[in-house]
């Protein structure tokens, strides 16, 4: 027992004693009227017993109220009591991650979430309004009656593998207990208040990262203060064996290259268990026959195992891992992964002389990267509002001519085309042809000929990154070049007899130039040991939004270096802040030099070096993309960027999306470039397909997160810290909610001021009454 309890039960005692010691007694007197003094004797010794009691009842109470109030008792009021009359203002976070699928006594978590909420509901007062927020959705919730709410979490029949920790759930509980909607009662905003929680406490679950934040928002709320519970029904010592992750980089590989992934599989238990042996199966592109592959898992750490599948055919392949043997939890024992095998990507090539782009072609096809489809400027034409190419059918020389969209080649190349500005026998000028196809995200390259009229390229405005000015000449030019290095060269060479691109280690941070970081790191490509020079090149009035990318070191000022490679951003007309387009402009001639007409550079010089191939694999590569960082792999809930076919959809046009819902067709926007694909449809793992038969199919693949596979839960006292204490607990099946709930919620009330008041208003009674009781007649 309390110690101040018991000194004042001790005290209590203490009017006793002094009561004895104080005792009057009555004075005798004797009267001639002995039988009248008699009963007046036993009248005044009746009323002074009485005042002698209720003086010392009074001290006794106000000793014990005294205690009592030095003790600071508080009561529990009905006031939120979830079975009382009042209706309460309820917000009920429900936690739909993957790891609430695991299975105990043959119901999911989330079986028992849903049926723990349900009834919840079933103890509302009538007219409460409910909102019900979920982790896969919870921007959605909205307040309504408690039937609604019960069709709700009735819907919730199994876990999303994408959503958002709880507590994004809470932080959004937070807010909706900031203003209450609801018709059914007056005054909503000044409603008890009461948010649940129903959660399996596992690790993924609990970002302590919003800790701060979410305790913002939860002293935002207005009184009445609300009462928080957090209903723990994940299971205690879970075991566990899944799928982490299936790896494959890059996802675009050439034909006749093997595809490898490498899968992931983790066991989560007791150390002590011996290992378990693991069977993974692999289904490539939906087939009856399944791959398999052991690995040994000691519990507690993970294991991989590799899949090669060979002969594939171009094209989208996707593949569905499983465990042979099934456990507890669903949604890890099966990983999707998808991957293309890759035609080779097409370069549309514009050149006044198309045999002056043999070079440029030829080194294209021997890295295999790039097919380069070239034609005349007056090859490519505006037809019906679209530009479009016509070239003969390979396969039938002297039959019709072929017609393509533009937008199906990655890039367009002008090399050696002298006036972009001319018709060419055609209704529009080049320039009128191109914009269209950049400005709707298109990538063009420009590489000056023999013959450039400047005033052509002027007319291009934005698509072109700078206006020709003059041709330099290396030989002639005053002051000469600086002294040439490369690591090599043994000796220095003459600047005059060409420059070198100026590579330190800030231009080689770009895009296009990364693959040098590596090259130089390595120290014997010929890139950078041997690397080639230009004699000759235009010097360019870089426009204003252009950047250089890459300078001649041609000068020992930076800033009167010419420039080597220029580029800029081209924006969309209907969006000008977002750059779609790109333009690339090299300063020296890329096509085949003759006799007559010598060359600008070595570039093409296949003597000590390999950048005839590597340079323009590395502009056409910047501007196309870099295969191996190709993505079709995503986690579930993420927005997926699928790119429409590059020919452009009529308007109208409906491409089918296949997933683990089933097929659902979207119809898209004209001139629309890609299909942006977010929740609720991203928000279930599988692998994905977006077709348009027969000509076109793309897809990609989710998975529920490799954090979902951790079943270690929060500390309690991390998730109180914003909650409050005392307010997490585990639920016993065989428990009512009800129950823990009145515990939790239950709103307590300070008793000390009332007592303090009261000892107050007892002190100043007993003093009045006893001074009215020993008071001595004059």
């Amino acid at each position: 027992m309390n110690a101040i309890l018991l000194t004042g039960a001790a005290l209590v005692g203490l009017p006793v004693l002094l009561h004895l010691i104080m005792k009057q007694e009555p004075k005798r007197l004797n009267f001639p009227a002995f039988r009248f003094l008699t009963q007046k004797l036993k009248t005044n010794q009746r009323k002074l017993r009485l005042r002698h009691f209720v003086l010392l009842a009074m001290r006794m109470l106000l000793i014990a109220l005294f205690s009592l109030t030095l003790y600071q008792p508080t009561v529990y009021s009905d006031r939120l009591h979830i079975r009382g009359e009042q209706p309460v203002a309820t917000v009920v976070v429900i936690d739909t991650s993957p790891s609430m699928g695991y299975t105990a006594g043959d119901k999911t978590r989330l079986d028992e979430a849903r049926r723990r909420a349900l009834e919840l509901l079933d103890e509302l007062p009538d007219k409460s309004p409910v909102a019900v927020v979920t982790t896969d959705e919870p921007g959605a919730a909205l307040w309504e009656p408690v039937a609604d709410a019960r069709k709700r979490i009735g819907k919730l029949d199994k876990p999303r593998a994408g959503g958002r920790p709880v507590t994004a759930a809470v932080s959004q509980g937070y807010q909706l207990l900031t203003k209450i909607e609801t018709q059914d009662v007056e005054k909503p905003e000044e409603l008890p208040k009461l948010l649940a929680v129903i959660t399996d406490r596992a690790a993924a679950s609990w970002d302590p990262g919003q800790a701060e934040d979410l305790k913002k928002l939860r002293d935002k709320v207005p009184a009445p203060v609300p009462a928080q519970a957090v209903i723990d029904v994940g299971v205690e010592k879970p075991m566990n064996v899944g799928i982490l992750s299936a790896e494959m980089r890059p996802q675009v590989i050439p034909a006749n290259q093997p595809a490898s992934i490498t899968v992931t599989v983790a066991a989560t238990g007791p150390a002590d268990l011996p290992p378990i042996e693991v069977n993974v199966l692999a289904k490539l592109d939906g087939a009856n026959d399944a791959v398999v592959r052991q690995a040994t898992v000691p519990y507690g750490q993970s294991r991989a195992v590799t899949f090669d599948f060979k002969d594939l055919k171009p094209g989208l392949h996707q593949v569905e891992f499983s465990l042979k043997a099934a456990d507890m939890l669903m949604a890890d024992n099966v990983r999707y992964l998808t991957f293309k095998v890759g035609e080779a990507r097409r370069i549309l090539t514009v050149a006044d002389d198309p045999d002056g782009t043999a070079f440029w072609q030829l080194a294209h096809q021997s890295k295999g990267e790039f097919g380069c489809l070239v034609v005349r400027p007056g090859d490519v034409k505006l037809k019906d509002g679209r530009t479009v190419v016509e070239y003969p059918d390979p396969a039938k020389p002297n039959g019709k001519l072929v017609e393509e969209n533009i937008r199906v080649f990655e890039v367009v190349a002008l090399l050696g085309v002298a006036d972009p500005s001319d018709k060419h026998g055609t209704l529009d000028t080049l320039w009128e042809k191109l914009r269209p196809y950049v400005e709707a995200g298109g990538k063009l390259v420009i590489a000056p000929g023999r013959d450039v009229k400047a005033d052509g390229y002027l007319v291009g405005g934005n698509l072109v990154p700078g206006q020709f000015k003059t041709v330099i000449d290396t030989r002639k030019v005053d002051p000469a070049p600086p002294q040439q290095t490369a690591p090599g060269w043994e000796q220095p060479r003459d600047g005059r007899n060409g420059a070198t691109w100026f590579l330190d280690d800030k231009v080689i941070q770009h895009p296009m130039l990364k693959p040098f970081q590596g090259w130089q790191a390595k120290g014997n490509v010929d890139a950078v040991k041997n690397p080639r020079r230009a004699v000759k090149y235009w010097e360019v009035s870089k426009a204003p939004e252009a950047t250089v990318v890459v300078a001649y070191n041609d000068a020992e000022k930076p800033g009167d270096r010419r420039p080597a490679v220029l580029e800029r951003g081209v924006p969309d007309p209907r969006e000008p802040t977002r750059v779609k387009g790109r333009v690339v402009l090299l300063t020296t001639r890329l096509d085949v030099p003759t006799q007559d007409d010598p060359a600008w550079n070595d570039y093409w010089d296949l003597e000590g070096s390999t950048w005839s191939v590597v340079f323009p694999w590395l502009v056409a590569r910047y501007l196309a993309g870099d295969t191996a960082d190709a993505n079709f792999n995503f986690i579930a809930g993420q927005t997926v960027t699928v790119p429409l076919p590059k020919g452009g959809l009529p308007r109208g046009t409906k491409v089918l999306l296949e997933g683990p819902g089933g097929a659902e067709p979207i119809e898209v926007g004209d001139k629309q470039t890609e299909l942006r694909l977010g929740p609720p449809r991203t928000l279930f793992a599988g692998n994905f397909r977006v077709s348009l038969e027969p000509q076109w199919r793309d897809g990609f693949s989710l998975n529920a997160p490799a954090e979902e596979s951790t079943l270690d839960k929060v500390p309690v006292e991390v998730i109180e810290d914003v909650t409050g204490k005392d307010t997490v607990a585990p639920l016993d099946k065989n428990v009512k909610l009800a129950d823990i709930l009145k515990v939790i919620v239950d709103q307590p009330i300070d008793l000390f001021p009332w007592l303090l008041i009261a000892v107050l208003m007892l002190l100043a009674t007993e003093g009045l009454v006893a001074n009215r009781f020993y008071r001595r007649p004059k």
